[in-house]
């Protein structure tokens, strides 16, 4: 991440409180600052002006260190924080706490398996709510049978939706009147008891391979 900041001209602090990482850290970046201590240690925090930082990011194993350093960061005056956790029991808790942003490695892997497994010609699929609900981005193309007619014509499953159309640069909130354009994006939310009909229906209404 460190390095990715860099490539983009992004000042940051890292705190490590492993010294021999710290000096492995410090010999593959250039301009970024690595300290070693503790990212909890408020002394520290405050000799580093947190109340300065724009985003404060919390990526070590432990979920529970993650979510109090973040909160505590942004109680100390952090514009905004950033958690690591994979623990979907956890995510509701975040901005009842504080904590705007939550990142998930579990969540990021269910969603890069979601858009290799998905039948059809479907560019993105997201887990929402632990894995409760899914939010797919679909191509609808000039053979589907979804195009070209008003969505109250088309039978979608109970617990699906087309919640967006983004034509050309346009995005569009439907109702039952909207028709879907080839070469137009869909935006299809479905709970996950509904998901397999919605890939049927996918799969035979858009062109899947």
């Amino acid at each position: 991440m460190a390095s990715s900041l860099e490539r983009n001209s992004v000042y940051c602090k890292i705190i490590e409180n492993n010294p021999d990482r710290c000096a492995r850290i410090a010999e593959r970046l250039n301009r970024t600052v690595v300290l070693c201590g503790d990212g909890s240690d408020q002394v520290l925090l405050a000799e580093e002006n947190i109340q300065d930082v724009d985003v404060a990011i919390t990526l070590t194993n432990n979920e529970e260190t993650n979510i109090l350093t973040s909160l505590l960061a942004t109680r100390m005056g952090a514009k905004k924080s950033i958690a690591k956790i994979s623990k979907f029991s956890y995510f509701p808790l975040m901005k009842a706490i504080g904590i705007e942003k939550v990142v998930s490695t579990r969540l990021s892997a269910i969603d890069t398996i979601l858009r290799h497994i998905r039948r059809g010609k479907v560019l993105s699929a997201i887990s929402i709510k632990g894995e409760q609900a899914e939010v797919m981005e679909a191509m609808a193309l000039e053979t589907s049978d979804i195009v070209d007619k008003p969505l109250k014509k088309i039978s979608f499953p109970k617990g699906a939706i087309v919640a967006g159309i983004i034509h050309n640069d346009e995005i569009i909130i439907p109702t039952g009147d909207s028709v879907i354009r080839p070469g137009d994006r869909v935006i299809i939310f479905a709970r996950r008891q509904a998901i397999a009909k919605v890939e049927k229906i996918l799969s035979v209404k858009l062109e899947y391979f």
